[in-house]
């Protein structure tokens, strides 16, 4: 009995201890269930943290900071493809007030509205603040503040971003309710069978129950620690053995929710990089991304569709991306076996970077390459029945240092100068050699005094090769070289010097036609026209012209002389006088034809770019033919320039060209 007594308190004490234990289990398993489920909030804040990171990247500095309006459409954007995302707004310093303010948001209405002292102090601190916020409708908020940092990691602005977290706190109170459910149910479980077994075998139960429950206090110890890897060894077959797997399936799944929580994280932050990263037409990495990868120090170069408005105009929208998207891929093809790397900036403009895998001279060998190649391909596409020829400009910049501006201002001079490609280098070495201002200005004021200020005049045939007008050419004497208006008429029009220039050439063209019977074509532009002096000696030396109808004027194109207030007025008194009016390198630029019409021209000029590689290049050839026909509609004689060779002229000649400029026939100079 007394044995049996002794049992039953070994059994009482047992079941006590076992009471004691299940319970001090249960409770340490669900906080441990609580805190680690508590934590998977930061993985979501820290899936936030990371969108501010790439927005980060769009406002690399200062300079970023004023264009809103980019930073308006990136909210915008951000927003529509992240709904659970419900507000982004931008905090920064305003200089004038110094006043921290909402200088962007998605809701426009907070726009102007001074920031909140966490917002402030997320830019003084350099730190991000986050807090979570209960709504009037019943919603939760996070609500991160993250500083914006420039190049030197220094805070210029603070990015506040609101995400609602209703359906997600839903889904993780139904996990929590579900872990600790079970959590219960296998202590239950686990008290009950150590309760049968220490019945049956209690010495041999109660020797071997307290290790595995040491083991299974350690391990929960380790849940606590976020050791979600590591498992419960016990290799008994008995409930606790059970109770261990079922613990170690907990903790399996709790690693792998860990897991994929931060694998969702990795896939929405390189989704996040894509969408911003990658443009959608050609997938090619876009702008940002070529800012971003310029950093390391790439030259670049920028290739440019010319006229690519055209293409849009005359074949539509979707054709325009169709060329968009074969020009990408052929350039990818033609840098298959390089480092060098493709971005599509914006509209027809690409980028190729060099990553100094090659040297500046190989690099602009494979420029030239490309463009070559790709205008004297035909881009076909079959189900529209659509052939288009396509030309190519580029800007190339082998420095470093803000290289895209520097490509584009070499793709600019070459557009301007009709060349293939321009390298920066070039334009610096220009600038050094011909741009001194003070130094060229006192040229100009020496030639105009010493007559310096010449001109030399390019024939212009018919049909039958017969000279019939020439075309007044400004130049300049410096010492013993003759200097062409490249080097000094841009310098020439800031000054007041500029004005004396156009009435020495049309006092001196004037008097050299004077008894000739060919007639005298001479340029004017915007400058001229809004200048009242020059007006008004334009029209005395006209009157006093013995043959005013042998004199033309060609204007010359340029952005502000269509709207021009005095063009009418102007135009309509030299037709009254007898002159003749020339619109000169008409087909790009500012051309159009309504232009055209409202101007009434008696001739105009077609651009030299198109007719000079008229006999290779298809779509010069289709834009010729279009203007030539139109000419003809409205009764305006057509002049083609750049005439150079023989198969030019033919072509030129099949398409009914009226007269004909260029080096075939005449370069430039003096009348002897």
């Amino acid at each position: 009995m007394k044995k049996t007594k002794l049992i039953y308190k070994i059994l009482f004490s047992y079941f006590l201890v076992v009471a004691v234990l299940g319970t001090f289990s249960t409770s340490i398993l669900i906080y441990n269930i609580h805190k680690n489920t508590k934590d998977l909030d930061t993985y979501r804040e820290r899936e936030i943290t990371s969108l501010a990171k790439v927005i980060n990247l769009f406002i690399p500095n200062k300079e970023s900071l004023k264009d809103l309006d980019s930073i308006q459409e990136l909210f915008t954007s951000t927003i529509s493809k992240l709904p659970h995302i419900k507000r982004l707004t931008l905090h920064a310093k305003d200089e004038k007030t110094l006043r921290y303010t909402h200088i962007a948001s998605s809701i426009t209405s907070i726009i102007g509205v001074a920031s909140h002292k966490e917002d402030i102090d997320a830019i003084l601190s350099n730190s991000t603040t986050i807090l979570y916020e209960d709504t009037k409708d019943g919603d939760r908020y996070l609500d991160i503040t993250y500083p914006i940092l420039n190049e030197s990691l220094e805070p210029i602005a603070a990015l506040g971003i609101a995400v609602s977290l209703k359906e997600s706190d839903e889904v993780l109170k139904k996990s929590i309710d579900k872990m600790k459910k079970d959590a219960i149910n296998i202590i239950l479980i686990a008290i009950t069978v150590s309760i049968v077994l220490a019945i049956l075998l209690t010495i041999i139960i109660s020797r071997k129950v307290i290790y595995p429950i040491e083991k299974l206090t350690a391990a929960i110890r380790s849940v606590s620690k976020h050791k979600l890897k590591e498992e419960i060894d016990i290799s008994s077959n008995d409930e606790l053995g059970e109770l261990a797997t079922e613990f170690n399936k907990m903790t399996l799944e709790l690693h792998r929710l860990y897991s994929s929580m931060e694998d969702e994280i990795t896939i929405k932050t390189k989704e996040l990089e894509k969408h911003f990263l990658v443009d959608s037409l050609t997938g090619l990495d876009n702008r940002f991304a070529l800012v971003r990868d310029l950093k390391n120090g790439f030259c670049v170069s920028i290739l440019d569709i010319s006229s690519f408005r055209d293409i849009n105009d005359v074949y539509g929208i979707e054709i325009g991306n169709k060329v968009l998207k074969e020009l990408s891929n052929k350039c990818n093809s033609y840098l298959v076996h390089t480092d060098l790397k493709l971005y599509r900036l914006s509209g027809d403009e690409i980028a190729i970077v060099n990553p100094h895998t090659i040297s500046k001279e190989e690099f602009s060998t494979i420029i030239e390459r490309i463009i070559k190649k790709i205008e004297h391909e035909t881009f076909y596409f079959e189900e529209d029945d659509v052939e288009i020829n396509i030309s190519i400009h580029a800007g190339i910049s082998n420095d470093e240092e803000h290289a895209i501006e520097k490509a584009h201002i070499a793709l600019v001079k070459a557009k301007s100068t009709h060349s293939d490609y321009i390298l920066f280098d070039n334009i610096q070495h220009e600038n050094t050699k011909s741009s001194n201002l003070i130094e060229i200005i006192s040229k100009i004021k020496h030639a105009l005094h010493n007559f310096g200020i010449i001109v030399h005049y390019q024939k212009i045939v018919d049909k039958n090769y017969k000279t019939i007008k020439y075309e007044a050419l400004v130049r300049m004497k410096d010492n013993d070289k003759i200097l062409s208006p490249y080097f000094f008429l841009d310098v020439a029009k800031k000054t007041k010097y500029y004005q004396e220039i156009t009435k020495n050439v049309i006092y001196n063209s004037l008097k050299e036609f004077a008894d000739k019977d060919e007639f005298v074509s001479i340029n004017i532009c915007a400058e001229d026209i809004v200048n009242m002096q020059t007006q008004s000696f334009i029209k005395q030396q006209l009157s006093q012209f013995k043959n005013p109808n042998n004199v033309i004027f060609e204007l010359v194109e340029s952005e502000d002389i269509h709207s021009l207030p005095e063009l009418s007025d102007f135009i309509l008194y030299i037709k009254k006088m007898g002159a003749k009016i020339a619109i000169d390198d008409f087909g790009t630029g500012y051309s159009n034809f309504a232009y055209l019409m409202d101007l009434e021209p008696d001739f105009i000029k077609i651009d030299g770019s198109l007719i000079k590689n008229i006999d290779t290049n298809q779509r010069s050839y289709d834009i010729v033919k279009t203007i030539v026909t139109f000419a003809k509609g409205l009764n305006i004689k057509v002049i083609a320039e750049f005439v150079h060779s023989k198969e030019v002229l033919k072509i030129c000649e099949e398409l009914d060209i009226d007269e004909f400029q260029g080096y075939y026939f005449h370069e430039p100079s003096k009348l002897t």
